[in-house]
């Protein structure tokens, strides 16, 4: 099996909370989201040799700064939900609901989309074997098959 990698650094800042978790990570805090993204394919394209054309990707970068740049994302369970509705309808925040914001839940929720995304594009010739999402220098979440 062939693979590439493709890797989007500090895709945009974007704020979130763990609103059941013990610690400070219950309060809004925010981070500027990286991801990590690795392709396989068992073929290479005809003309260029390639898993991935790079440059098709221009579409899944958008997505990705649609829900992480300069947004506040939330777990679609928070109990504070409408008040950040509320927020979002006076032109405040940016919310994006997510199943869970956590690193791995995200990493999981970007490559369901990107995998679905990257199958339909190719003919599925291609699909996503990892994403991995980093809040910072130090700590990431991922999902991979």
């Amino acid at each position: 099996m062939y693979y590439s990698t493709k890797y989007y650094k500090e895709i945009g800042s974007c704020a979130h909370r763990q609103p059941f978790h013990e610690g400070h990570c219950k309060f809004v805090h925010g981070y500027g989201r990286s991801f990590y993204f690795k392709f396989g394919s068992n073929e290479l394209t005809v003309d260029t040799q390639f898993v991935m054309e790079f440059g098709d990707l221009k579409e899944i970068e958008k997505w990705l700064k649609y829900y992480f740049d300069h947004t506040f994302l939330i777990n679609e369970n928070d109990p504070e939900l409408e008040t950040f509705k509320q927020l979002d309808s006076k032109n405040i925040i940016q919310l994006r609901i997510l199943p869970n914001v956590s690193m791995e839940a995200t990493a999981k929720f970007v490559f369901d989309y990107v995998d679905n995304w990257v199958k339909d594009k190719t003919n599925n010739r291609v699909f996503l074997l990892e994403c991995e999402c980093k809040e910072n220098n130090k700590n990431s979440g991922g999902y991979a098959i």
